[in-house]
């Protein structure tokens, strides 16, 4: 009798099915796991960890609001001295037209309200992607830590915050069947703030691989009607004579999602975990993680991109991502040390 050992498609003790790299073989698993590792050394090493710019004035153009303003009249005086002018210009006025127009408690509701939505759908969306309890436990505790670091965020630059929090939410409601409330929560974001469009175009592009025309037809439509919205709004401040750009955009992306996803941590440790959460979202078999991995990437080398801060887009499911990575780690790990052994057993008749 001979009995070979498995090694492939096996369902995992962590993740309810399989990670991406557990069909792999030994040899690309053992050149997959060298490239985390220096990643991760890399990124402990060298990655920067820096805090959000805060976004003065849409502070100034609220309080100017409250006591009757114009919000593009006092927008085309105030970006002649803001340092940050291109990005601020990039803000169009919903959030701070609404924000003037509500009491303050009132508008820390509203974004508790969505706090909650986040861990309530969340909860439910990633939890199922644990084969026990322990997993989908630590998963939800994470997420509540992703929560309060966009709740911060929020705090600092609440375009950033707001537009974190609904892309976050617009990811983790999607589904199949059900993409209207997802494709409706993005179009909020990308209204706040433009830099949300990247994840309209990317759940559009990457809802190809469903083959749901229905769906690719409502991102398209979410897309042009916020990039229609962002037009006019930059056509309403055009001619405005910015001041000398102090600061660069796009140094720092990286560094501003680091800080932004991992606050209060040091910056090397929380470079590394944002490595990690990379792994982790991109190994796991679900395509949530595509969807994940795809608006990172792409918010992080398309920031500065006209004024757009979008780095920080997936700055409330970096942190969750971190409990996926022991799932796809594993089963690199056991591919890679793998030594097939073939056992002769002699039956006596």
């Amino acid at each position: 009798m001979v009995a070979a050992r498995a090694v492939h498609g096996v369902v995992g003790r962590w993740l309810a099915t399989p990670s991406r790299v557990a069909t792999l073989g030994r040899r690309t698993a053992r050149l997959v796991l060298a490239v985390w590792l220096v990643m991760l050394v890399a990124a402990a090493l060298t990655a920067p960890s820096a805090p959000t710019m805060p976004e003065f004035l849409h502070d100034a153009i609220v309080a100017t609001i409250r006591h009757g303003g114009d919000f593009y009249d006092t927008a085309r005086d105030l970006l002649r001295t803001e340092p940050d002018a291109r990005a601020a210009m990039a803000l169009p006025s919903p959030l701070a037209v609404v924000e003037a127009a509500v009491p303050r408690w009132a508008m820390t509701a509203l974004v508790a309200t969505a706090l909650t939505t986040l861990l309530w759908a969340g909860g439910l969306r990633l939890g199922a992607l644990f084969a026990r309890t322990p997993g989908a436990v630590m998963i939800v505790s994470l997420l509540a830590g992703g929560a309060v670091a966009v709740a911060a965020l929020w705090l600092v630059a609440p375009h950033a915050g707001a537009a974190a929090i609904l892309s976050a939410i617009a990811i983790v409601a999607r589904r199949r069947d059900l993409h209207v409330a997802s494709i409706a929560t993005a179009c909020a974001a990308a209204l706040i703030d433009p830099a949300a469009l990247i994840t309209i175009a990317a759940m559009g592009m990457l809802a190809l691989l469903d083959g749901s025309r229905r769906e690719i037809a409502g991102w398209i439509v979410a897309f042009v009607a916020a990039a229609a919205v962002f037009a006019l709004h930059l056509h309403a401040l055009a001619g405005v004579a910015l001041p000398r750009q102090h600061v660069d955009p796009a140094e720092g992306a990286l560094a501003r999602l680091v800080g932004a996803a991992f606050p209060g941590l040091p910056g090397g440790l929380a470079a590394a975990l944002l490595i990690v959460s990379a792994i982790g979202w991109a190994t796991v078999s679900d395509v949530i993680g595509l969807r994940v991995v795809a608006i990172m990437v792409a918010g992080v080398a398309l920031d500065g991109v006209m004024g757009l801060r979008s780095a920080t887009l997936m700055a409330a499911l970096a942190a969750p991502g971190v409990a996926l990575a022991p799932g796809g780690i594993g089963d690199a790990l056991r591919i890679a040390l793998d030594r097939r052994r073939i056992t002769v057993t002699r039956v006596v008749r």
